[in-house]
């Protein structure tokens, strides 16, 4: 799921590609309360995985958002 965050991150919030890595924090990507908005939107669009806002900031690093992913993929 790691894969999948990064491309939603650079292709969709416009993240640098070189400034992720599954042990980032949301800090140093650049991902303020605005953008992780937009990424829970995208998370559900893209893929109908329901991560709200606030869970997706209690996320320690790119890691454990990928985590949460997994965990609320459909069919799961």
């Amino acid at each position: 799921m790691y894969d999948v965050l990064k491309d939603i991150l650079v292709s969709e919030l416009h993240v640098r590609e070189e400034d992720l890595a599954p042990t980032a924090t949301r800090e140093e990507v650049g991902l303020d309360s605005l953008a992780v908005l937009e990424l829970s939107t995208a998370l559900h669009e893209r893929l109908g995985i329901e991560v709200h806002d606030y869970e997706l900031l209690d996320a320690r690093t790119l890691a454990d958002v990928a985590r949460l992913m997994a965990d609320r993929r459909p069919g799961d």
